[in-house]
């Protein structure tokens, strides 16, 4: 439906606002910040920003259809892995596909994802063109 939820509580309700999450995160939700896909520079912003232990901040911009996301850190003392990488500039050892479970999870509910329909550029040439911006 939307919402902003913590721990599964809405949060950030209106259109600006924040809220702190006391020792574990101060969230935003606004229209600041630049775009992770350039193709949506054009629509209006919807971004919820969190910063987090560890010096790590997140964005998530939502769009009608998909959300994208930007997680920005420093490099840990020592190393680190993850999802993301090993953070020492060498993209040949960075892994994908990983997953968080258990206690490590960030997210309290994990909320099931289904695959939606895909669409190609050819649905746009034969649907009304002004309806569409390319980049």
């Amino acid at each position: 439906n939307g919402q902003i939820l913590v721990d599964g509580q809405p949060a950030c309700t209106g259109f600006p606002s924040s809220m702190d999450v006391a020792g574990v995160a101060t969230l935003r939700y606004d229209n600041q910040g630049t775009v992770v896909d350039a193709a949506q520079a054009h629509l209006d912003k919807h971004i919820v920003h969190l910063d987090l232990p560890l010096d790590t901040h997140m964005e998530v911009m939502r769009w009608a259809n998909h959300i994208n996301v930007r997680i920005t850190m420093t490099p840990r003392v020592g190393g680190q892995s993850g999802d993301c990488g090993t953070f020492d500039g060498n993209p040949d050892d960075d892994t994908t596909g990983n997953a968080v479970y258990g206690s490590e999870c960030l997210f309290h509910h994990m909320t099931p994802v289904r695959p939606g329909p895909e669409h190609d550029i050819e649905e746009c040439i034969h649907n009304d063109a002004t309806k569409y911006h390319m980049a």
